[in-house]
């Protein structure tokens, strides 16, 4: 970073590459309008564990590691990392971590930032910022590291982080539920919340749509008809004994909720691999959907309480300006995010929804910011939505955004153009 200030480069930090939103390459020919060079610091080589405390239950480790990688070694110390989500196999931690990633367990365990307890960060100009304590307590002044989590290599470049680890659960349930109608999620969450208390770790809902791709060009074989909504939920147990005595209580559960209605069928997994054939379907789908021409994507998040009134009234609204769209809806309802991508209705030519794409985003975000929403729920901001920012954004919070990056990045050197644009860059 001294020898770019030196140089006048523009430097993006690119780790597994995965983002979806174009946050960590440079577009083609760009930025040719600030007359500067590219260099794409790539962090791979950047991969070592540095240490694991069992004790104080953390992980020291560099920005190239992968995520699936330190998941392994806190296994081996009979620890749970518990971040998880499909690009686990090639995801970096540096990235994982300016991007503030999400995944399956944010309602149990909090996206990355719950989980981070000190970093290490490259400033614009060359200096170390080294906040690497490993303390849960530290009230000494403003907490910087919350700065550089999220801020998808604009404030700096990440390379070495301090995150916590948690007790290995010896066992688990998962649950594949179909809704009687949508708003019975609201009555199904609350009532299997109250039944596993913070063992729940995951509660998924998934639409039809998503689900006929996922069997179709995948060949999965849900374990109940598909319907027009259904859940996935998994419980955690974190002794193996646990288990039989919380599956009889969840069958007996279950079966009250037949009875008033909520879900028409379900499956209870009896073995990890069963567990593991149910997620397989999940994780599936956008795979398939990538497979059969791929959709107008939406990365957003509503509270809890209102994701019902946002699905009904955003697919109406869309079905208005746009007949022949159809919605794609599947994530993560126990922490409000939402995929809610966009398709064609079957008949359709499928990339003849992108045509359509601009009026489409601005249907669903609309809708999402009224309901209290995020347009940027785990993906970040990245080049794609960073003009979609300046026109939801509220003046304030975005002036302040503004001036965080002129003071820490004052010529525009890091990754210009993303997440939030200053004058001249």
């Amino acid at each position: 970073m001294r020898i770019a200030r030196e140089e006048n480069l523009v430097v993006i930090a690119q780790g597994g590459n995965t983002s979806n939103v174009e946050g960590a390459t440079p577009s083609p020919g760009w930025p040719d309008d600030l007359n500067r060079r590219t260099v794409v610091l790539q962090t791979a080589r950047m991969n070592r564990i540095l240490a694991i405390d069992p004790v104080n239950n953390t992980a020291h480790v560099e920005a190239g590691v992968v995520l699936a990688k330190l998941a392994e070694a806190a296994k081996e110390a009979d620890r749970l990392f518990p971040l998880s989500f499909a690009a686990e196999g090639s995801a970096q931690m540096g990235g994982v971590l300016a991007t503030n990633a999400g995944g399956v367990h944010v309602l149990r365990y909090g996206n990355t930032r719950a989980l981070t307890l000190g970093l290490k960060v490259v400033l614009a100009d060359g200096r170390v910022l080294d906040l690497t304590r490993s303390l849960r307590k530290d009230n000494a002044g403003y907490d910087l590291k919350q700065l550089f989590i999220g801020s998808e290599g604009t404030l700096g470049i990440i390379t070495e982080a301090v995150v916590k680890l948690e007790p290995r659960p010896q066992s688990r349930t998962v649950l594949w539920l179909t809704l009687a109608d949508l708003k019975a999620v609201e009555g199904l969450f609350t009532a299997l919340e109250r039944e596993a208390g913070p063992t729940l770790t995951a509660f998924e809902l998934i639409g039809r749509s998503p689900l006929v791709s996922a069997i179709t060009v995948r060949g999965f074989t849900p374990p109940t008809d598909p319907a027009d909504w259904q859940v996935l939920a998994e419980i955690s147990h974190m002794r193996a004994d646990d288990a039989d005595a919380a599956n009889e209580r969840l069958t007996d559960m279950l079966g009250e909720l037949m009875d008033a209605g909520l879900i028409t069928d379900g499956a209870v997994s009896q073995s990890e691999d069963q567990a593991d054939a149910l997620w397989a379907i999940r994780e599936g789908i956008p795979g398939a959907v990538k497979r059969q021409g791929g959709n107008v994507k939406h990365d957003v998040s509503v509270p809890r309480s209102r994701m019902v009134e946002v699905i009904e009234r955003t697919t109406a609204a869309l079905r208005a300006a746009v007949p022949m769209s159809e919605p794609s809806i599947f994530g993560h309802y126990g922490d409000g995010n939402l995929h809610f991508n966009v398709g064609a209705v079957a008949g359709s030519l499928t990339k003849a929804i992108f045509a359509f794409e601009d009026e489409i985003h601005r249907i669903v975000h609309d809708h999402v910011l009224a309901a209290g929403g995020s347009i940027a729920a785990e993906h970040g901001v990245g080049a794609m939505k960073t003009l979609e920012l300046e026109r939801t954004k509220d003046p304030v919070e975005l002036d302040l955004m503004r001036t965080v990056k002129r003071a820490l990045d004052p010529e525009g050197r890091l990754n210009p153009g993303r997440v939030v644009r200053t004058e001249g860059f």
